[in-house]
């Protein structure tokens, strides 16, 4: 055996060094790699859904319309009687909602868009157009055909002048932190900092205002993901702010999702709750904070991943009560418990009631409040809120993955969940709730911030969906998830009635938090609803 290999190289090394010798590996794979499988996945060419390869080409397409529209706004003739409004155009932007297709053989692509257009009209003031545009495309050779196309309903806003002015260099400029830490992003600090420490990558951080000095000034409270210090940033009462974590004792290293301050000791100052890992309360002595770890007790069968959280004193006794949502029971090295079913999950971790003595410590009473039987969602919001108008504070929970709860307050100490009863259930992807009454009727009424996705609306349209959910039923579930937000409006002992799109406030993107505020003070509730997603610096790094 050994002659025969030795004999082998010797042949190998002589055709090698021959200085005519053509040599050439042809190797084949027989079994499709991993890979092969990741990259069909999103490479439009490889998708097994014509509608898909049609969405990947069409959008390419309208981009380039769009950057088009920027330098001139005539250029995009089906547009033209809306375009024409504009002196210049600062936004043209277009979302493919559905593409029709669902085999090569079934004629042209037909594909629906929202267009938003924005910019200086004619008569120099800000305009903003948003609407709708059906269109029918043909693959040519070295690109693609626009047909012909549809416009939809649009509707129009303009206002003499920018409502708001971004400061944030005036009015951070100075603090060392915003620069070294907060200016440059997730994808730094996950390149940057030990995988161990767990950075997350979704920016589910939240900031809250409170006077933790007394001084009558609203201060600000950064919460950062796990491994970075959450910050603490001081009003100066000079439009100003300056970092006071350290001096303070908060500058906390734990996973924080949100912060809320409250008095929870009645002894006159802020004390801060930080949610995360668990919920943690830090005493406020005068300005500087220490931690009570033991005022909080999960318990271990209840350890999860919390992601928000709500005060109220809901029995009325006084003192601050505290309501804290749990999102998965998924920790660092655990299986992760995918929600089940996706469109309407009912295997997530129990939400947390802690009732408060009136000296600060707490006691955790969610089950004997009621909650159990419907406690066990993926939640990521809670707002109180007094919706019956008895007196006593009503408990609203936004949930992911499925439906919400609105629990009203019976007065004794217990909760009946009325979601269903007064139809607020909203199978979204609930991630915040705020009530307001915007109608100015007297009672509160409810708007749930959820996502709205493009990509969501698309495919859950797309007849090849049929072969995911066969059902109407589900294809309807699985497609509330991708449709936006709702307001519901409060019609006094008669329920609630979904008036999202009567009102024009369905659509408010990828939505995380909301709130009813009186932007412009004309005496109106105005909705301010922060939105966005995960966003690469490059768009083709997977």
């Amino acid at each position: 055996m050994k002659a025969i290999r030795a004999a082998s190289l010797a042949a190998f090394a002589a055709l090698a060094s021959a200085q005519d010798a053509d040599l050439r590996l042809q190797v084949e794979f027989e079994r499709q790699r991993p890979v092969d499988r990741l990259l069909a996945k999103v490479d439009a060419r490889l998708d097994a859904w014509i509608g898909e390869q049609d969405y990947e080409a069409i959008n390419a397409e309208l981009k380039a319309i769009a950057k088009a529209l920027v330098e001139d706004p005539n250029s995009f003739e089906p547009l033209k009687e809306h375009t024409g409004a504009f002196r210049s155009l600062r936004l043209a932007e277009f979302k493919i909602v559905a593409t029709a297709r669902s085999s090569a053989a079934s004629g042209p692509a037909r594909v629906a868009a929202r267009v938003e257009l924005g910019g200086e009209g004619s008569d120099g003031r800000l305009l903003s157009k948003l609407g709708a545009i059906d269109m029918s495309w043909s693959e040519a050779p070295a690109s693609w055909k626009l047909l012909d196309s549809r416009l939809g309903a649009f509707r129009e806003a303009s206002a003499d002048h920018r409502g708001f002015s971004e400061v944030t260099d005036e009015v951070f400029g100075g603090i060392d932190a915003l620069g070294k830490q907060l200016d440059v992003g997730v994808d730094h600090w996950r390149d940057t900092l030990d995988a161990a420490l767990g950075v997350s990558i979704y920016g589910h951080q939240g900031v809250s205002l409170g006077d933790f000095d007394g001084d009558g000034l609203d201060d600000l409270y950064v919460s950062q993901p796990s491994g970075l210090p959450n910050r603490l940033l001081k009003n100066n009462g000079n439009g100003t702010f300056s970092d006071a974590t350290r001096q303070a004792g908060l500058d906390v290293l734990d996973e924080t999702s949100m912060a809320l301050f409250g008095d929870l000791d009645t002894d006159g100052d802020q004390d801060l709750i930080l949610i995360g890992a668990a919920p943690l309360l830090f005493r406020n002595d005068g300005g500087k904070f220490r931690l009570d770890d033991a005022a909080l007790d999960v318990g271990q069968d209840r350890e999860a991943m919390f992601t928000g959280a709500a005060l109220a004193d809901y029995d009325l006794d006084g003192d601050l009560d505290l309501y804290v949502c749990a999102y998965d029971f998924w920790q660092p090295g655990a299986e992760y418990d995918a929600p089940t079913p996706y469109y309407d999950a009912v295997n997530g971790p129990p939400n947390l009631l802690f009732r408060n003595n009136g000296r600060g410590q707490f006691e955790e009473v969610a089950d004997a409040a009621g909650f159990g039987p419907t406690n066990d969602r993926f939640s990521f919001a809670a707002a109180w809120g007094d919706y019956d108008s008895d007196g006593d504070p009503d408990l609203y929970v936004a949930n992911d993955f499925g439906r919400n709860n609105l629990y009203r307050n019976n007065g004794d100490g217990t909760f009946d969940d009325v979601a269903a009863e007064l139809g607020v259930e909203d199978l979204g992807a609930g991630m915040s709730a705020a009530w307001g009454d915007y109608d100015g009727d007297g009672d509160l009424d409810l708007y749930t911030a959820n996502m709205w996705s493009s990509a969501g609306l698309r495919i859950t349209g797309n007849p090849r969906f049929e072969d995911i959910a066969p059902t109407a039923s589900q294809r309807a579930l699985f497609r509330r998830q991708a449709q936006g937000n709702s307001l519901f409006r409060n019609d006094g002992g008669q329920g609630f009635s979904d008036v999202s799109d009567e009102a024009r406030v369905r659509t408010g993107r990828w939505a995380w938090a909301s709130d009813f505020v009186d932007l412009d003070s004309d005496g109106l509730l105005d909705l301010f609803v922060q939105n966005g997603y995960i966003t690469g610096e490059r768009l083709d790094d997977l």
